[in-house]
C-alpha cells in the first residue's frame, strides 16, 4: 500500500543564501562566522556583497531580539 506524501518544494537559492547569512550572523566565533561568509561569497560570487548581507542580517536579528523596527 502506498501512502500519498507530499515532497516539501526543495530551497531556492534565496533560502540557501538567506539561511547561510543568518547562520553566519548567529556566530560569535571568528573562525565560523569567517568560513560561513567564505562560503556564502562562493555562491554569490562577491565577497563583499556576502559580508555586507551578513551584517545587514545581523542588524535585522539584533532589532528582533530587542523589538524594535529596523525600517
Amino acid at each position: 500500500m502506498r501512502t500519498n506524501t507530499t515532497t516539501p518544494p526543495a530551497p531556492t537559492l534565496d533560502d540557501l543564501v538567506q539561511l547561510i547569512a543568518t547562520r553566519a550572523a548567529e556566530h560569535w566565533n571568528y573562525d565560523v562566522k569567517s568560513a560561513l561568509t567564505r562560503l556564502l561569497a562562493d555562491v554569490l560570487g562577491d565577497y563583499d556583497a556576502a559580508y555586507q548581507l551578513i551584517e545587514e542580517t545581523g542588524r535585522k536579528l539584533m532589532a528582533a531580539d530587542y523589538g524594535e523596527d529596523n525600517q
